[in-house]
């Protein structure tokens, strides 16, 4: 249904900086949807998870809601969870099922949870929605 990604800068994903996604909801009545939060990361990312405060006002285009979500990008050995090419892994986690009220624009918000002022390390971060099938 709707799946981007959006670029991170080499020189680091500055702590103030938000990536924001616009998603049309075209459905007279709209679905139950799945929301997924991806991340493409380099083998030089220094640490084994990352904290994403993800906000969206799908429920109410007024209201922003957020979660707070941690994926898991590395085991306790180092070695990578995604799945890679070259020094790129891939992964994504589930985060949560929403059902808007109305057709319309929804807006997604992301921003880094950890402390670092520039997190290096990441290449790409994205948000997938699939429509739920019971």
């Amino acid at each position: 249904m709707y799946h981007s990604y959006q670029s991170l800068p080499d020189e680091g994903w500055a702590k103030s900086d938000t990536l924001s996604f616009q998603i049309p909801i075209t459905d007279s009545i709209p679905p139950t949807f799945r929301l997924f939060t991806e991340v493409r990361n380099k083998s030089n990312y220094p640490y084994y998870n990352l904290y994403l405060f993800i906000s969206q006002n799908l429920q109410d285009s007024t209201v922003f809601l957020t979660d707070t979500i941690t994926i898991n990008l590395a085991d306790s050995t180092g070695k990578w969870l995604g799945n890679g090419w070259g020094s790129i892994y891939q992964s994504a986690v589930f985060f949560k099922s929403v059902r808007p009220l109305y057709p319309g624009n929804y807006t997604f918000r992301i921003v880094s949870g950890m402390k670092d002022e520039k997190l290096k390390g990441l290449n790409d971060i994205g948000i997938r929605i699939e429509k739920k099938h019971d």
